[in-house]
């Protein structure tokens, strides 16, 4: 019973598709009852979301393959009908075990375990059992586990058997096979335990006892039972009693010894099976009030309420819950239960077993216990009926690992920890646990290290707890090392933190522990998922991100996994869009440390990524305006790894896809300089600057230049290092005040462009150094850069470079006071800047030659002449959706009308102004548009309402951080 096998009367195996065999599997399971067809299409698809004819396709290719088998489906649903001569594996398999029984009755051992491993050989061997069975639905699921349970039950029969027939040494090994199944089953451990005292191994037996006893302790929060603990008595005592207790273990119905009349049993121990609070719990206090009021209702209602705490593993789920339950012990008087479920281990508890240990902890006799699941679960349902009960599950895997467990009348209530969300379970109210905000997280580590610690180095501390996530655990972990180590600055410790997850480890806790339990019980595809996702950076990502970085068509499934498994957090994207997703640090740093070990998925996902985003940036720049006196770079022909829903997106609004998505590509142009793949990086970078330019975005254009220009330097490559510290160079001189250290990095560049014979960098470069010479006021310099770069520019036909040095020209001539020859001087960089736009339809350098030529007409007294060329470029910006253009040209006739003293409608060109260069994200430029609208009242005579206009933008301006601008205003508004 692994795969499924449809074999007719003559002929080997029929070949079944995979979806077929689903479906066939899910039938035969249900029985006589049958499916509905949501619960039939749920079976085999996973969701009912129109699959209706897909299953109607499916059963009719099923009918042609078990003709008269499958009846259509009525009000019933779906069944299948058996025929005289067909056989069940699951029907053969209950009968040998009812015979096997049969045969122990008559004291017929050995053709007992004949018929048991006859019996089990049905179930295969190498393959995991039930393999096509699918899983998607909670009743399918409980009838797969009975039948698991009934398969582990015939297994521990044959090893009885086979122990009461001397084969003692023989079953060892299998036994040990079966426990490393199942570590929980106490019958399987007391098995093992008689077979190593009888094999003459009575001290390996005592080890044996120990270790389990610890494992119980540790995993499911209680010891092992009584009957393992008689027997290791008795084992210990090595006398006759070690006899009886092995035979009450190899033969249920063996009698004990005779006894004198017992006296009545006592009662049952109360119901307080609450593990201790923590002492130190700190924080939550919003969600402990919030679940708290949920579990207890008024007395009208009826349900149970079933409050399930979720979160990632080491969130603090477990000690909220327990922290809840004792808060909460008087409105339970009758009891509390706490049933650990191991669910996210490799091993989680049955259900069954787990039910068996609280019927018998609560006085039902092991006379009494049924052997299904179902059964068990009803008992335990009565034995809560009428009492006030509440019920903590801990570490349950999904739904239907808790259904079992659940009581059935009001006045009990349940309290869930599970890092997965429980679907499918009606009355269940999720909590989402984040991590911890750093004051609660502070507090802890407060409580644990002490007050005063902390206080001395509060610097460090932030820093730990930075590394820390929030994450309760790991602060837990922080500060059981520091305590351990009271002469440890803190600083020290922080400062081991760079590997957090190994830093992170005290005795047996470790935050990596938690995150592998979650991880190992994913299905590959997902665990595949989560440790590429560590390559998409700290930010939040977009679903179609996964897709790129694997090239799946079901990224959103695997999304969705994740996040219900709590290994990733749903982000609002503040729209009616699709979700984001981000990765927690900590747990971005255990999926960085398993991608290491699959090298080639690493290699192979970071280069889709990489690439994906290159033909993504491509995409987007080639729609936006292209950045102030920079050739654009070549557009690729090609896109193999750009998603559909992103290149979507990107021509339905391209500098919205940018805003979205500027942090990841910034991550993934620092992954691509830490991979040595420099070339890449430049070329994200190259098609990522114009948008940062238009955004004013200067500290991370920098930041991002300098890593490249690094890079490429680090392997030698001086061409790449030059060009990337000229954009670093042009980065800094857009921002005012650091000229000079821009003047210095231009001169770099000229040496290293000379060095390599490159007369496009040296024509560019000496453009810059021009510009930057002009504003620093280092008038001839900047000609002489000028005239020189213009000569280069012209020979090798470099028109930005060419724009820029006549543009130059003409300003100095005009400072100089020449301001007619300075208007000639600069027409010929719009007659340029218009040549560049028809050849290329790149319209970015006519705007900076109308900007240049109207600021000179302005200066030689040509108003009228400027306001017409302030709306032409008005125009322009328009047209080509350059906002920050736009915005400058109504400021530029505002100073044309201000000056023709026409002063309501320069205000009003100010004011237009001011709201283009908020809408741009132009935090500079806007107060500067009020300071010149305070001008034209003050020019006016209203100069309080003047000077009180230019202070707030001053203020303005000088929260932002620009001081320099925040003084002239101020030399302004004094003068006025």
């Amino acid at each position: 019973m692994t795969r499924l096998e449809v074999i007719p009367d003559e002929g080997g195996p029929l070949a079944i598709s995979p979806i077929k065999r689903r479906a066939l599997c899910a039938l035969l399971l249900a029985g006589e009852q049958g499916l509905s067809p949501g619960e039939l299409m749920e079976a085999v698809w996973g969701d009912g979301y129109a699959r209706d004819g897909s299953l109607k396709t499916c059963l009719s290719q099923l009918r042609r393959v078990l003709p008269g088998r499958i009846p259509a489906g009525g009000s019933g649903g779906y069944r299948i009908e058996f025929g005289p001569a067909d056989t069940l594996d699951a029907h053969r398999f209950r009968a040998l075990v009812a015979e096997s029984a049969e045969a122990v009755r008559l004291g017929e051992h050995e053709s007992a375990v004949r018929t048991l491993q006859e019996a089990l050989n049905l179930w295969g061997q190498g393959e995991p059992p039930l393999a096509d069975l699918p899983d998607h639905t909670a009743r399918l699921r409980l009838l797969r586990d009975e039948l698991v349970f009934e398969r582990r039950a015939a297994q521990i029969a044959l090893f009885r058997e086979r122990i009461h027939l001397g084969e003692h040494r023989d079953v060892l090994g299998d036994l040990r096979r079966g426990i490393a199944e199942d570590p929980f089953s106490e019958q399987l451990h007391a098995l093992l335990m008689t077979a190593l005292y009888r094999s003459g191994y009575r001290a390996e037996a005592l080890r044996h006892f120990d270790a389990v006893s610890t494992l119980l302790l540790r995993e499911a929060g209680s010891g092992p039972g009584q009957a393992l603990r008689q027997l290791r008595d008795a084992i210990d005592v090595d006398d006759e009693a070690a006899e009886a207790a092995q035979a009450l273990v190899l033969d249920a119905r063996t009698p004990a010894p005779a006894a004198p009349p017992a006296p009545a049993a006592p009662p049952p121990p109360p119901l307080a099976q609450l593990p201790p609070d923590v002492i130190d719990f700190t924080g939550r206090e919003d969600e402990v009030a919030r679940v708290a009021a949920f579990l207890t209702p008024g007395p009208d209602v009826t349900g149970v309420p079933i409050a399930s705490l979720i979160g990632p593993p080491g969130v603090g789920k477990s000690a909220l819950a327990i922290h809840i339950a004792h808060r909460l012990r008087a409105a339970f008087p009758d009891g509390q239960i706490y049933i650990h479920l191991a669910g996210m281990s490799a091993h989680p508890r049955e259900a069954a077993e787990v039910l068996g240990e609280l019927l018998a902890f609560m006085g039902a006799s092991a006379e009494s216990l049924p052997a299904s699941t179902g059964e068990r679960a009803a008992l335990f349902r009565s034995m809560l009926a009428g009492r006030r009960v509440l019920v903590v599950i801990d570490d349950a895997a999904g739904a239907e690992h808790v259904q079992p467990f659940l009581p059935g009348t009001a006045g009990c209530a349940v309290i869930v920890t599970s890092r997965a969300y429980l679907t499918g379970g009606a009355g269940i109210r999720p909590f989402r646990l984040d991590p911890l905000q750093r004051e609660e997280a502070l507090r802890l580590l407060e409580e644990i290290i002490g007050r005063d610690r902390v206080a001395a180095e509060p610097e460090a501390a932030d820093e730990v707890m930075a590394a820390c996530g929030g994450f309760p655990l790991a602060v837990r972990i922080a500060g059981a090392r520091l305590s351990a180590q009271p002469n440890w600055p803190i600083a020290y410790f922080a400062g081991r933190l760079s590997d957090r997850l190994r830093a992170l480890r005290a005795n047996e806790m470790t935050v990596s522990a938690s995150i592998a339990d979650s991880y190992d019980a994913l299905p590959g595809p997902a665990r595949q998922a989560f440790r590429v996702l560590a390559l998409a950076g700290p930010g939040d990502f977009p679903v179609w991100l996964i897709a790129m970085l694997l090239g799946t068509l079901e990224a959103e499934e695997l999304l969705e996994t994740l996040s219900d498994r709590s290994l990733l957090v749903t982000v609002s994207a503040g729209t009616a869009g699709p979700p984001r997703y981000r990765q927690h640090d900590l747990l971005r740093d255990y999926a960085e440390a398993q991608l290491l070990d699959h090298v080639s998925e690493r290699d192979l996902a970071v280069e889709r990524l990489l690439l994906g985003w290159l033909e993504l940036i491509d995409r987007a720049d080639a729609r936006l305006p292209g950045e102030p006196h920079f050739p654009r770079p070549a557009r690729l022909n090609v896109e193999l790894f750009a998603p559909d829903e992103a290149r979507h997106l990107i021509d339905a609004n391209p500098g919205g896809w940018f805003i979205a998505e500027c942090a990841n590509i910034l991550a993934a142009i620092r992954l691509a300089c830490d991979e040595r793949r420099y070339r890449l990086a430049y070329g994200l970078a190259l098609r990522l600057s114009s948008f940062l330019c238009h955004q004013s975005r200067h500290r991370e254009a920098e930041d991002m230049w300098e890593r490249v220009m690094t890079a490429a330097a680090a392997e030698e490559d001086t061409r790449l290092a030059a060009e990337a510290r000229l954009r670093l160079a042009a980065v800094v001189a857009r921002q005012p005040g650091d000229e000079l250290r821009s003047i210095r990095m231009l001169g770099s560049c000229l040496d290293a462009f000379e060095q390599v014979k490159n007369a496009e960098g040296v024509a560019r470069s000496l453009a810059w150094r021009a510009l930057v010479g002009h504003r620093q006021g280092a008038l001839d310099a900047a000609v002489g850069d000028a005239e020189r770069g213009l000569k280069l520019a012209r020979e090798v036909e470099d028109g930005p470079a060419e724009v820029a040095c006549l543009r130059v020209l003409g300003l100095v001539a005009s400072a100089e006071g020449r301001h007619d020859e300075a208007v000639r001087l600069c027409e010929p960089a719009l007659a340029r800047a218009e040549k560049i736009a028809r050849e290329t339809g790149e319209r970015v350098y006519e705007c900076l030659a109308l900007d240049t030529l109207i600021t000179l007409r302005l200066a030689a007294g040509h108003r009228e002449q400027a306001l017409q060329l302030c709306d032409h470029g008005r125009a322009l910006g328009q047209e080509t959706g350059d906002l920050p253009a736009e915005a400058a040209f109504e400021e530029l006739a505002g100073d044309a009308l201000a000056a023709l003293d026409r002063p309501e409608e320069a205000i009003a060109r100010y004011t237009r102004a001011a709201g283009l260069f908020e809408i741009a994200a132009d935090d500079r430029r806007a107060p500067l548009c009020r300071v010149r609208i305070a001008a034209v009242h003050a020019a006016q005579g209203a100069v309080e309402e003047a000077r009180k206009l230019a202070e707030q933008s001053a203020v303005d301006l000088e929260n932002l951080g620009f001081q320099v601008d925040a003084e002239a205003a101020r030399r302004a508004a004094q003068g006025w």
